[in-house]
């Protein structure tokens, strides 16, 4: 039946899911309430001005943003690094579990004994990896949105929208990174430290380009790089930028089909 393998992923997740839900919102409402702390606060303007640009980049401080302010306080503890990071820590390891994961498990043999091809298994899910990851980015988005006028902390549904599908579509590529690597490999090794080590030196060459002229090329290939730039927090959708991610993450899940088609499975 179609969206089983989808419907068999999620049910499977349903206990971890669950459980980043519950911790997405809570850390999400941390985030909220310590907004006060920092509010008007000119002593982290000071200390701000005196970081060079790549610190404040990283710290997705960018554009005049300042710590103090609604956009620059969300920017800078939630959309610039941590929501993004943590959305990928579960897009990485939904997809290693689901490839490499389910074959070193001896699980994987049982699903394709039925019928079924190897191509739609992987399509089927990378949705689920694609849902889940959009799911948990809402879920983040409604929190803040809804404990964020309690303390004055409000930037409007378009940038919430722009922050938010950026954050999303950061772990879709490097998620589908994982599929493609797990699916073609067989390891989990391979796919859990493939995946995160690209997408760490990518934040790090995303972060030093200001600072280096030389790496100023790496942005043209950058995940981060077409994530942060245009200042969704600021602007709102990037649309331009986010088809080109999604495209990215569309050619690896490809890849990802191709990987388990062209390989004898280790069941």
């Amino acid at each position: 039946m179609p969206g089983e393998v989808f419907r068999r992923v999620v049910a499977a997740r349903k206990k971890s899911l669950i459980a980043w839900t519950i911790s997405l919102v809570a850390l999400m409402a941390m985030m909220v309430f310590a907004y006060p702390a920092v509010a008007d606060q000119d002593v982290f303007v000071e200390m701000m001005e005196d970081y060079p640009e790549f610190v404040e980049q990283i710290m997705g401080l960018g554009s005049g943003l300042s710590i103090t302010s609604p956009a620059g306080y969300l920017n800078s503890q939630v959309f610039a690094n941590m929501l993004p990071l943590l959305l990928i820590i579960f897009g990485i390891g939904l997809a290693t579990k689901e490839t490499a994961g389910e074959e070193r498990d001896g699980t994987l043999d049982l699903l394709l004994a039925h019928p079924i091809t190897r191509v739609r298994v992987v399509l089927e899910k990378a949705g689920a990896l694609l849902a889940t990851g959009l799911w948990l980015g809402v879920v983040a988005a409604i929190t803040l949105i809804a404990f964020g006028p309690l303390v004055d902390l409000d930037i409007g549904l378009s940038a919430y929208a722009g922050a938010t599908l950026s954050s999303v579509v950061a772990a879709w590529v490097f998620g589908a990174l994982a599929l493609a690597l797990g699916a073609a490999t067989g390891s989990r090794a391979v796919a859990i430290g493939g995946a995160s080590g690209v997408a760490v030196v990518f934040y790090v060459l995303w972060g030093l380009a200001p600072l280096i002229g030389a790496l100023e090329f790496t942005n043209a290939f950058n995940p981060w790089y077409w994530v942060m730039v245009g200042d969704p927090i600021l602007h709102g959708i990037q649309g331009i930028n986010l088809l080109l991610l999604v495209g990215v993450t569309g050619a690896l899940v490809a890849v990802a089909m191709w990987g388990m088609r062209r390989r004898d499975l280790g069941v």
